[in-house]
């Protein structure tokens, strides 16, 4: 009987040592934030503290600058993920779209209180772009993009559409974690009357489902594994979750 002709499996290739280096310090990192969240360590228990000076103002650096850190390297991995499973320079054009969209959506939502409801920026979240903080269209970037990957390593086969409302619902659901942590706790951002909107979890659905479906790219090497996207997601819930708890 004539035999089959073997299919070729797609040859994966390891991830080089820049990546390995940013998923290491993206892990630290998370760690130490964890670590100071869950112990309460704050500014004032640094002081009576008996250590070195430079260990004490590098201390003091983390719990002021922890959070833009921690969402800077999310976005450096979360980039390096989607540059593997598509290329660089496709990964660079989604990158560019997502972030200036997300700059803009946001500037007019402070400005204005559509679609998300009335709110403003403090600026607590890293430097100010106008009434925006600049981490913040890079969150935008890390929640949307490993939102995406995630819907297509479950479901590989799912539509445009289908794709876009799961991983827009995947967005709102984070969202609807985050909100406490980054308005009870932290401050990142103040809503005028006091409560957060439904409405502002209905536009983070419809707005993340929208840019999925009309900007994300089709091409997407499915068959390939890779932890990132929801290790990501996953570890800044679980902060976002010990310092509700702590607060």
């Amino acid at each position: 009987m004539r035999s089959l002709p073997r299919i070729a499996k797609p040859k994966v290739v390891g991830w080089n040592l820049f990546e390995k280096i940013c998923l290491a310090a993206f892990l630290i990192w998370s760690a130490a934030g964890l670590i100071f969240t869950i112990d309460h360590i704050t500014p004032e228990a640094i002081a009576n503290w008996s250590v070195p000076g430079w260990l004490a103002r590098f201390v003091e650096f983390c719990l002021h600058n922890g959070d833009p850190v921690l969402i800077l390297l999310a976005f450096t991995n979360t980039h390096l993920h989607a540059a593997r499973q598509w290329t660089a320079a496709i990964a660079r054009r989604w990158a560019l779209i997502i972030l200036l969209c997300a700059f803009g959506i946001e500037t007019f939502g402070a400005t204005t209180g559509f679609p998300f409801g009335l709110y403003h920026y403090t600026d607590r979240f890293g430097p100010m772009l106008g009434v925006v903080p600049l981490t913040i269209p890079f969150a935008w970037h890390v929640v949307v993009t490993n939102a995406l990957f995630i819907v297509r390593s479950i479901a590989p086969h799912a539509s445009r559409i289908g794709e876009a409302l799961v991983a827009g619902l995947l967005c709102m659901l984070y969202d609807f974690i985050l909100e406490p942590f980054a308005t009870t706790v932290k401050h990142y951002w103040i809503w005028t009357e006091g409560t957060i909107p439904p409405l502002n979890y209905i536009a983070w659905f419809v707005l993340s489902a929208l840019l999925i479906r009309f900007f994300a790219p089709t091409l997407s090497s499915r068959f390939r594994f890779d932890p990132r996207p929801s290790l990501v997601l996953v570890v800044t819930i679980l902060i976002f979750l010990a310092g509700e708890f702590r607060g």
